[in-house]
């Protein structure tokens, strides 16, 4: 445990507190999308404009993640790859398993972070009231429905250079934001988008949030959906990690 308490502080002074951009565009964009889209750039009467911000906040709340999973974790990953630092742990009597232990539960604080902050503000501009229990489920919905994502960003740290992280990154979080429907209605899309998006991991988390901010059930579906992303990304990872092991550029840890 006293490892593991040294692996967390080390990468939480150098994954978050020392990197601001890294908080600005996990956490602070996603936030000021949601103010932009619910308070300026929206018409209709007060009902409407309450629906919509309901929508959106479980919308935001997703992207926040997908950025999370492809621009932090992925991109820290990569790094650390890049450095050898995983090398140079995966030498020691410890190995690697502190590591990824560590980054998966700072990972997990932060997305929990963003999304109580998310929460806050729903609450301060829309008069949003969750109760303990909607509070608490959104969160819960939100860390499994996302776990497909946070593979995602794993699977991109595999990636040779920085450069080529960024540009997975990239072509992965815009285009997957707009065809799920986090950044506006799915229904503005064409019907071939929108048959593409509703099985989208993203899509499928940010309407499993706006049922349980309306205090709705859960479609067996939608979470079957997801289990069966979680389970394509993760033999995707198995297959990848085996490959670059028998390659050489990747030692057991």
């Amino acid at each position: 445990m006293k490892t593991l308490g040294y692996q967390i502080n080390f990468n939480v002074k150098r994954v978050f507190l020392r990197n601001f951009s890294y908080s600005f565009f996990t956490i602070l964009m996603p936030i000021g999308f949601f103010i932009l889209f619910t308070k300026v750039l929206i018409s209709g009467n007060n009902v409407q404009k309450l629906i919509f911000a309901k929508q959106y906040l479980g919308s935001m709340i997703v992207y926040s993640v997908l950025i999370n999973a492809m621009f932090g974790l992925g991109q820290i990953m990569q790094s650390d790859r890049q450095q050898n630092l995983l090398l140079a742990l995966s030498l020691t009597p410890k190995g690697t398993k502190y590591y990824y232990i560590s980054i998966g539960i700072i990972m997990s604080l932060v997305n929990m972070l963003s999304i109580i902050l998310m929460q806050i503000v729903g609450k301060l501009t829309w008069n949003i009231n969750l109760s303990l229990t909607e509070s608490v489920s959104m969160i819960v919905i939100a860390i499994l429905g996302t776990l497909p994502i946070m593979g995602l960003g794993v699977l991109s740290s595999f990636a040779k250079t920085p450069q080529l992280t960024s540009i997975i990154a990239n072509l992965t979080v815009f285009p997957l934001a707009i065809i799920s429907g986090l950044w506006w209605p799915i229904s503005m899309m064409p019907n071939w988008v929108q048959s593409i998006g509703k099985v989208t991991p993203t899509y499928l988390t940010s309407k499993m949030i706006n049922l349980a901010i309306n205090n709705q059930s859960l479609p067996t579906a939608d979470i079957m959906g997801i289990l069966i992303w979680t389970i394509i990304v993760l033999v995707l990872l198995f297959v990848l990690i085996k490959v670059v092991q028998k390659s050489g550029e990747l030692k057991n840890g």
